[in-house]
């Protein structure tokens, strides 16, 4: 099997979101779900103030639908929604 490149969209329910904690927490349950060490966190402007959190990280394809993950990660405190919004195949 194929390693996947996966990047997970994140939404706080505020503007005023801790966002390192949020993004902190999100961080190791992916870590966690994926068996990788390293997972890259974006902020990006969304709308009214608010920023989205983009994390992109590598998994082993074998381990199938983010749909768990997605789910842990709409638990953590802070969260409003998360989302896969790309998986590629790496090269290499």
């Amino acid at each position: 099997m194929a390693t996947v490149g996966v990047i997970i969209k994140v939404v706080p329910g505020s503007p005023d979101a801790d966002f390192d904690k949020i993004s902190e927490e999100c961080s190791k349950l992916i870590k966690a779900f994926a068996e990788t060490e390293r997972v890259d966190v974006k902020l990006e402007p969304l709308a009214y103030g608010l920023k989205e959190i983009k994390l992109l990280f590598l998994m082993e394809e074998e381990k199938g639908d983010t749909e768990p993950l997605e789910d842990q990660l709409k638990k953590v405190d802070g969260v409003q929604n998360a989302e896969t919004i790309d998986v590629r195949r790496t090269i290499g």
